[in-house]
């Protein structure tokens, strides 16, 4: 299959790497120096299991690209507004943009300007960060669950899947993709919030008795937002996320980070999007109010020296 990866940071040079060894013409599309790492030395991707470095196309310029069969489109939702135009260049009349990025809105984001029945809107699974230019490190292994946004199999739907499968992703097809990705904004959210405003990961925040409860309380507001939204949720979510991060090896979020290295951050997706969202339609979230107030002096990075 033909793919262009719009955003070959973490989550996207993971995937890259994993769809390009499998044998995939795969393009990144990156910037900078991982940009120029990549194109020199090739892609290294260190994972639990193992490492390896597969040669890969990458560019800056979505038009050097064109056509392909499949976009996996997974920059950081702040830039989506300089962004999402300069995807045209590689749709064609049967392109699919495969959208993982983090929040509940990006898929509306992208309709807006490629049109609905080209997006198909998912959730990614795992951790993995830029470790150097050109080196991707993967803590907990992707996986991947996405679906048509009218609650349909389609066809391709189903070759995505394989693709992704073919390649040692772990990958569900969803008939409710809405909810899988309010499963993961509830959970995300909140991680990102608690650990970003501690300056401490989450499990070891976890040990300390009232961050534990405001974490819960945080995708207890969450998930009521979601609930009002008529969004198909478990009412046991937030203890079921609860013991899934327990169980998890210690990880970081990107936007704990961000924050940790003066980054621009996706504070507005994440508990933006949860105070927005409830303003609409009237469910409270004071934790996540207070988490953006905390967060929000360095939401855009650290402001430059004069």
């Amino acid at each position: 299959m033909r793919i262009a990866v719009m955003g070959a940071g973490g989550v996207g040079g993971c995937l890259g790497g994993l769809l390009a060894k499998a044998g995939n013409d795969v393009s990144l599309i990156a910037r900078g120096e991982h940009l120029e790492a990549i194109r020199a030395n090739g892609l290294k991707l260190i994972r639990p299991s193992g490492e390896f470095v597969v040669e890969v196309k990458a560019t800056d310029d979505p038009a050097q690209v064109g056509p392909v069969n499949l976009v996996l489109f997974t920059v950081k939702t702040l830039h989506n507004r300089q962004i999402i135009s300069t995807l045209r260049p590689l749709i064609g009349h049967e392109t699919s943009v495969l959208t993982l990025q983090n929040g509940v809105e990006s898929h509306e984001q992208l309709s807006a300007v490629l049109g609905s029945q080209t997006i198909l809107p998912g959730a990614f699974w795992g951790s993995s960060q830029i470790q150097s230019p050109g080196v991707i490190s993967e803590v907990v292994e992707a996986r991947i669950s996405f679906g048509e946004v009218d609650e349909t199999e389609s066809l391709r739907a189903l070759d995505i899947r394989k693709v992704f499968r073919e390649a040692g992703i772990e990958t569900e097809l969803s008939p409710d993709p809405m909810q899988v990705l309010w499963r993961k904004f509830i959970v995300l959210s909140a991680v990102a919030g608690v650990t970003s405003a501690a300056r401490m990961r989450i499990k070891e925040l976890l040990r300390f008795s009232d961050a534990r409860l405001m974490f819960c309380d945080a995708m207890e507001e969450a998930l009521a937002v979601g609930l009002a939204k008529g969004i198909n949720l478990p009412e046991g979510l937030v203890q079921e996320s609860l013991e899934y991060i327990d169980g998890l090896p210690s990880f970081q979020t990107s936007m704990h980070t961000e924050y940790e290295r003066g980054l621009p951050t996706e504070l507005d997706a994440l508990s933006g999007a949860v105070i927005r969202l409830g303003k609409q339609i009237g469910v409270p979230t004071p934790v996540h109010s207070f988490l953006y107030s905390v967060l929000l002096p360095h939401k855009d990075g650290h402001p430059a020296a004069d």
